[in-house]
């Protein structure tokens, strides 16, 4: 059986490209996948292991390509372990560029999978409300409560305590992205936010986004910028001020996860202006524009990518 999982998994490796640009997955979308997980997971008749359960699953494909390109199969043989698989669904969130990335860079996809693993068997029932994990990767991951709701690191497990024969599986429906820096940093090692790094530069808000914070960033991703009108553009970064403005506009003191954005709350940014929070469909939108890939971790706050400029009112 070892030998057939490992060639099913070498055939995965090269999983289908995603789209270039992010886009949010309904929370019936998420349902649809945790269902369709724990179905092929339960129609096993044998118990098998995290990396042949997650195989038969038929959602992880990306997740498995990953793992065996980062040489982590005889690893997750290993255990016990908690696993925290972000379905194809999940990565396909992520924008093409960004994803590309990671799976071109060893260093950074071992990091990333490794964030997602934890050492010892932790059922739905034993993780805690502020709870906190120690990755295999070694950063920190925190656990919050909402009711029957589990969140890591803001992200909802959409289905939880599938038994493999050395841990358990937590369906996710969304990439638990591990801190790679500052917030500097992150924007400037993942591909995707050129214009921003550019515009934030060219603010001379660098130093302030690098500095203790924390903040929440709600960042615009290349194509973002490129929607809006070369005119608009032009004007902002004509003029210090409004540009300042409009990039403040979109960092908020403290670091909020999306699991602690509550529907109709407002979120006051630096700019001193507020941002209106909403939920539809298990996406959490901000100024009705939809988060595209949440909950990015940073050393010093979150990074939560928007498809969408927010521009500030005129008065």
């Amino acid at each position: 059986m070892a030998i057939a999982v490992i060639m099913a998994l070498g055939a995965t490796a090269c999983g289908s490209d995603s789209s270039d640009t992010a886009t949010p997955t309904t929370a019936a979308a998420t349902a649809t996948t945790a269902a369709a997980a724990t179905g092929a997971a339960t129609a096993m008749a044998v118990p098998a292991d995290i990396v042949a359960t997650a195989l038969t699953a038929g959602v992880f494909t990306t997740l498995a390509g990953g793992v065996v390109s980062a040489g982590l199969v005889d690893t997750l043989r290993g255990g016990p372990f908690t696993v925290f698989a972000p379905t194809d669904d999940a990565f396909a969130k992520l924008p093409d560029p960004v994803l590309k990335a990671v799976q071109n860079n060893p260093d950074i996809l071992k990091a990333a999978l490794t964030y997602h693993v934890v050492s010892g068997t932790f059922a739905i029932a034993d993780l805690k409300d502020g709870q906190m994990l120690t990755s295999v990767q070694g950063g920190q991951l925190k656990v919050t409560k909402d009711g029957d709701k589990t969140y890591v690191n803001g992200n909802l497990v959409a289905k939880g305590d599938i038994k493999a024969t050395n841990g358990v599986i937590h369906v996710m429906g969304d990439v638990i992205v591990p801190p790679l820096g500052d917030i500097i940093k992150v924007a400037t090692t993942l591909p995707g936010f050129t214009t921003l790094a550019t515009l934030v530069t060219k603010a001379e808000l660098v130093k302030t986004l690098q500095g203790t914070g924390p903040f929440t960033v709600f960042a615009p991703i290349d194509a973002a910028f490129a929607k809006l009108p070369s005119a608009t553009v032009t004007a902002v970064t004509s003029d210090p001020a409004l540009l300042k403005k409009v990039l403040t506009y979109h960092v908020v003191a403290g670091a909020l996860d999306t699991d602690a954005m509550k529907d109709g709350s407002t979120l006051k940014t630096v700019a001193g202006i507020d941002l209106k929070v909403t939920k539809k469909d298990g996406v959490t939108l901000i100024n009705g524009h939809p988060i595209a890939v949440q909950n990015v971790q940073a050393t010093n706050g979150v990074i939560q990518v928007m498809a969408d400029v927010l521009v500030p009112p005129s008065s």
